[in-house]
């Protein structure tokens, strides 16, 4: 069985590569050979090379650190996810696959660019949609009449976050079924393999735990910072330009970063997701584009009792102990979600 997969391809998000390469990962459960498709219309670059934004004129330091990071991913990328460029038109690949997959992340959202994101260059029977995501509350009225007409050509769909699944049910009169994200159907001992620990976590300053942020500009919320002073740790910012050590991580550091926190303070829904997963003490701050697309946060938190850990709109987090996070509904509930995965997936693809 070839199997081909359709995602948002990039080398500058964490979340991205990740959940790309656990759906990789568990498709190669099922088929002889699975591969991600990377056209070149996917991103403004030429997909094998380095996605550098324009930085403004004699910044060259931080073009400098955005090169080695993104290297870093894209090393990743080519040792452990095959991946195809030459892809001039879907349509001509078609009779290649035995199956095409659309999914994770925000492969629905509107505001991006996804080629084939509903995979109507293929026969009906081939098309799947595993955690595909919309991400926004609601859909413009100029594109409703499309994403109805191609969600019902697609026999197996699924989507990630409840809200998702109650937009496609009004829009198509049927509901899709509310799975995880994908990097959910791998262990945290699978993750573990992967880990590579940082050699500059060797200073004596990290010797007793660190706060981990993940926030996309780099720069954390004041409220956090007076955190890390209160709870006597160093602070260990990903994606802050002005430290090399932080900012150019590999997936590998990212998870064993993640995997190592004393306390893990972010605005991202794939660091909440892994968090989880490690079961790692969390607080997830509602800020910034995070702001309209929570839904995605929210329908994870309230999947496994966590709701309490967001900061409210004072930046406040309104638990007693901020180390302290009860896991036990995670513990219940993520064994019977990966099995409804593994069902969703078996039955789309040994039909």
């Amino acid at each position: 069985m070839r199997v081909a997969m359709i995602t948002l391809n990039v080398y500058s998000n964490y979340g991205n590569v990740l959940q790309k390469y656990a759906l990789y990962r568990t498709l190669e459960k099922f088929a002889d050979f699975v591969e991600v498709l990377w056209q070149h219309t996917t991103v403004p670059f030429l997909p094998y090379k380095l996605e550098l934004d324009r930085w403004e004129e004699g910044n060259r330091r931080d073009t400098a650190f955005v090169s080695v990071r993104q290297n870093k991913i894209k090393e990743f990328n080519d040792a452990n996810i095959r991946t195809r460029f030459d892809i001039p038109y879907l349509e001509e690949i078609a009779d290649e696959y035995d199956f095409f997959v659309i999914g994770s992340d925000q492969v629905w959202n509107p505001d991006f660019n996804v080629p084939g994101k509903f995979l109507d260059f293929a026969l009906p029977e081939k098309r799947i949609a595993y955690a595909a995501s919309i991400t926004v509350p609601e859909l413009p009225e100029e594109v409703k009449e499309t994403y109805r007409q191609k969600i019902l050509e697609i026999p197996h769909v699924s989507v990630r976050e409840k809200d998702g699944c109650d937009l496609v049910e009004k829009l198509t009169g049927k509901r899709p079924l509310h799975v995880l994200d994908p990097v959910f159907l791998l262990t945290a001992d699978e993750w573990r393999k992967l880990e590579k620990r940082p050699l500059w976590l060797n200073s004596k300053i990290y010797e007793n735990g660190y706060l981990l942020t993940y926030f996309f500009n780099g720069n954390p919320p004041q409220e956090v910072r007076s955190l890390a002073k209160e709870l006597g740790l160093p602070m260990v910012n990903l994606l802050d330009l002005n430290n090399f050590k932080h900012y150019a991580n590999g997936i590998e550091e990212f998870l064993y970063l993640m995997d190592n926190a004393t306390l893990l303070c972010t605005q991202s829904f794939h660091g909440t997701a892994f968090a989880s997963i490690f079961k790692k003490p969390f607080i997830i701050y509602k800020i910034g584009k995070l702001r309209s697309r929570f839904s995605r946060v929210a329908s994870l938190l309230e999947l496994f009792g966590l709701s309490e850990r967001v900061a409210d709109t004072n930046l406040k987090f309104n638990v007693e102990d901020a180390l302290k996070v009860d896991f036990s509904r995670r513990e219940k509930v993520l064994p019977l979600e990966r099995k409804k995965a593994f069902k969703f997936l078996t039955e789309a693809l040994w039909q």
